[in-house]
């Protein structure tokens, strides 16, 4: 009898326990599959080369935040994080620093004359920037954006015949930035906001990871194929993973609207139409809402955002971006000042998606003020001159913020402006954004030449996260937009 009831308790025990979490599971709307699979990418990692272990992390990571993606839209998000990971911004902050040296030993070019290829790209992405936004509301992303690869990719293998003129390497990268503007943030953070609306947060953080992992995979594959095949064909190799791995993922996944997929935004099935006795579905459940681009620069707080993330980027562009000169100015070795720089790499994909996920849940702008301070921090901390694990920590803050940013910016235009002119709206503060990021990195090296240290602009910078953070934490409560449903109010 006792024997028997110790079972019946027991049976009753388990059942209590898979009532709680299996209905758990169900209702979470995980994928398992992709996360047994990166858990095998993770086991990967002890197998492979040293090069592509960050890399091989990042493909892991990368699959395990599409897992709670809702159904229906993983394929989406994947196409976006593929597509940004080659971007023209992937390129331009992570493999153009490493074609550097064996470009400027065969050119003799100096470190200066090859360095303003990115500030040339920078104020052509500030001035085409907002008209592209104009065009993407107007027109659409999906087309130009598989165009935009293709020239882009067409555009590194053409590098595979440089000549040693500064103007031919100058004018190629002005027109990839130019003319591969539909491989920027600028329309893939336009798509997302018009698929997802009570998940937006989480998948601005899931998509835009693209250019985090595109860190640590393009890094890798540009050493790689340097180093086995010389920076002209290495060039050749990177169009071609283009063409043949990015653009059939853009071509099968990506679409401007959830309607071309069969779906409502977050996935859900779209809602039959009353009047058409139930049998047409609804075509624009996903429609724009809130002020025309215009309507939205006649407002203050339009600007108080564009300062905001400016100032913020002015202090991003000039920590993250001179990193590792300003670890090597504090005694630290190179191979240590890479290792540093690759935990940033991770960092910035872990800001992102969690990011993201706390604005779903959160009053954004807090937030950001909040996610503002780890830099601040960091900042502070490099400027009394952090070495060892203080290093790293630093380095991390930094990261975490510099992945978070950009989808604070895409967040806060469609809970502020909405989704009429959301390209348009974002394309200008992202514009403020590469212009304070782009211009500072001159502003950190004209410090070390003057005071023979980056500590006075460090400590700049520090001030300039603290009004960052004042500013977006009082940008107010989100307005009720025209056309909003509802449920999006709160």
């Amino acid at each position: 009898m006792s024997g028997t009831g110790l079972g019946a308790a027991a049976q009753t025990r388990d059942a209590s326990v898979g009532a709680g979490w299996r209905p758990w599971l169900a209702r979470a709307d995980i994928d398992w599959r992709l996360v047994g699979l990166a858990l095998v990418i993770v086991a990967a990692t002890a197998f492979v080369p040293p090069l592509f272990r960050t890399a091989f992390i990042a493909a892991a990571f990368a699959t395990a935040i599409l897992a709670p993606m809702p159904t229906g839209t993983r394929g989406f998000t994947f196409a976006v994080m593929a597509g940004l990971a080659t971007g023209t911004t992937a390129i331009s902050t992570f493999a153009v620093s490493i074609f550097q040296a064996p470009i400027t030993r065969e050119f003799g070019w100096s470190q200066t004359e090859y360095s303003t290829v990115l500030t040339i790209a920078t104020f052509v992405l500030v001035i085409v920037g907002p008209l592209a936004g104009r065009f993407f509301d107007r027109y659409g992303v999906r087309n130009f954006t598989l165009g935009s690869t293709v020239l882009v990719a067409l555009g590194l293998m053409s590098l595979r015949w440089l000549t040693g003129s500064l103007l031919h390497f100058y004018l190629v990268f002005c027109l990839m930035q130019g003319l591969g503007i539909g491989t920027s943030s600028i329309p893939y953070a336009r798509v997302v906001a018009r698929w997802f609306r009570e998940k937006r947060g989480q998948a601005f953080g899931t998509a835009l990871a693209g250019v985090g992992i595109g860190g640590a995979v393009v890094s890798s594959m540009t050493q790689y194929f340097i180093g086995h095949l010389g920076w002209r064909d290495a060039y050749l190799a990177l169009g071609l993973f283009m063409l043949c791995t990015t653009l059939p993922i853009l071509f099968v996944w990506l679409r401007d609207r959830p309607e071309d997929k069969g779906l409502a935004p977050d996935g859900k099935p779209l809602a039959t139409s009353p009047a058409m006795d139930g049998d047409a579905p609804v075509l624009e459940v996903s429609a724009p809402v809130g002020p025309s681009a215009a309507q939205s620069r006649r407002q203050p707080l339009f600007w108080r955002m564009l300062i905001a993330f400016f100032v913020m980027a002015l202090g991003t562009g000039g920590v993250m971006l001179q990193l590792f000169p300003i670890l090597r100015s504090h005694g630290i070795s190179p191979e240590a000042a890479a290792s540093i720089q690759g935990a940033l790499g991770l960092a910035l994909i872990c800001g992102r998606a969690f990011s993201g996920y706390l604005m779903d849940r959160l009053f954004a702008p807090h937030v950001a003020a909040v996610i503002i301070l780890f830099p601040l921090t960091g900042t502070a901390l490099l400027a009394h001159g952090a070495g060892g694990w203080l290093a790293v920590l630093a380095a991390m803050f930094m990261g975490l913020s510099a992945g978070a940013e950009v989808d604070i910016i895409a967040y806060l235009i469609t809970r502020y402006f909405g989704t009429r002119a959301y390209s348009e709206n974002y394309g200008w503060l992202y514009a403020a954004w590469a212009l304070g990021a782009g211009s500072a990195p001159m502003v950190s090296a004209m410090s070390m030449d003057r005071f023979g240290s980056y500590a006075p602009v460090l400590w700049c910078y520090v001030g300039l996260f603290a009004l960052s953070s004042l500013l977006l934490a009082r940008l107010g409560p989100y307005p009720q937009l025209e056309g909003e449903p509802a449920a999006d109010r709160d």
